[in-house]
């Protein structure tokens, strides 16, 4: 399972000098993540102390989360500290700071937001480890669900563990469940715009936008505040922005950016999304589970899917519009114009027979080729 996956990785970094911060989005399983974690530290006979900042509302500044672990601890020579929903505290890094600098705890933290990470690391350069969650995987979704259309059901209905073979319905319920998240967390009051822009996102994923002009298009004429709510959409991990790579000088570029979905569920509730766009999204993620680092392309005037480097391997990805709309000759036109010695993929919904020495790959491969 997907879990064991993550606590397997939570129980490698126990005892490790640092704060652990898991963070991902609203209803991708932190928090069942967060209590196996803390059920398999107590079997080992641990001291655990857990706080859902969610269910204690009390605990509203960073003073009194602190005060609140430091009643709860006095007596202990030793205890992990493990606290959900930490965004919920204003300033709750100054309390983790305090914490881990004079309390003989193990701290764990999880939180619907990427930049938790930022704002210890900040306090503590040295001292942090992060685990991102996703919703889950096409190979670990294709144990759960084993069917003959896993893959179709997969990239329209999405791995989001709450909606597991949900309908619209539900899963359009959960993308309102995180944007009332997000507006909660921090304070934004105009749920008009903030559901505005995520369905303008959501529409038009893998494409290239400008967020300020289309809602300068919309009469809104106060930028920063759109940029504000954009921002904070970005933070919560809903969606994700990609830089643009210029392939020919391996310099980035301004402008254009494109932004892609944290689950393919949530972006079919949101707006009417084709599959070669759902193909898209699904690939990003997978990436981004794998660790790499991804941006959009660029070689001359064709675009590249994505650029995706880890270590010292960079991959250019293009992926096949499974509705025939393009040739394989075409798709591949920047690939081959790169040098020869660059590692490219073609990934394609069926097999193709692979074209000026591109490499082909199915979706159902690449997802799979754990």
């Amino acid at each position: 399972m997907e879990q064991n996956f993550y606590l397997e990785k939570l129980l490698k970094l126990k005892e490790n000098f640092s704060v652990k911060i898991i963070s991902g989005i609203r209803g991708v399983g932190k928090s069942t993540l967060l209590k196996t974690f803390a059920d398999t530290l107590k079997a080992q006979g641990e001291e655990i102390i857990f706080i859902d900042c969610e269910e204690n509302p009390q605990l509203k500044t960073f003073r009194q989360l602190y005060e609140f672990v430091d009643a709860k601890t006095a007596e202990l020579n030793k205890f992990f500290l493990l606290i959900d929903e930490a965004d919920r505290v204003d300033e709750w890094e100054k309390a983790i700071n305090a914490l881990f600098a004079g309390a003989p705890a193990e701290i764990y933290i999880a939180g619907s937001s990427y930049s938790l990470a930022e704002n210890i690391s900040a306090l503590l350069p040295e001292n942090c480890d992060v685990l991102k969650m996703y919703p889950l995987s096409f190979a670990e979704y294709e144990k759960i669900s084993p069917t003959e259309n896993a893959l179709e059901n997969y990239l329209h209905l999405g791995g989001m563990p709450a909606a597991l073979n949900a309908d619209k319905k539900v899963l359009r319920g959960l993308a309102y469940e995180i944007l009332f998240d997000i507006a909660e967390k921090n304070y934004l009051s105009d749920s008009a715009l903030l559901r505005t822009l995520v369905k303008y996102l959501a529409r038009n994923v893998g494409n290239a936008v400008s967020v300020a002009d289309y809602f300068r298009g919309l009469g809104e004429n106060n930028p920063r505040k759109v940029r504000n709510y954009l921002n904070h959409v970005l933070d919560s991990g809903f969606f994700k922005k990609l830089p643009r790579l210029d392939a020919k000088t391996n310099n980035f570029m301004t402008g254009g950016e494109r932004f892609y979905c944290v689950d393919n569920g949530i972006l079919s509730a949101l707006a009417e999304v084709d599959d070669k766009i759902l193909m898209e999204n699904t690939v990003c993620n997978e990436l981004l589970r794998r660790d790499f680092e991804i941006s959009n392309g660029k070689c001359g005037a064709m675009n590249i899917n994505f650029v995706a480097t880890k270590s010292d391997r960079k991959i250019y990805i293009q992926i096949l519009s499974p509705d025939g709309s393009i040739t394989v000759r075409k798709i591949t036109r920047p690939l081959r114009a790169l040098p020869d010695d660059a590692e490219k993929l073609l990934i394609t919904l069926k097999p193709v027979k692979e074209f000026g020495g591109i490499k082909s790959i199915t979706l159902h491969e690449f997802l799979t080729n754990v």
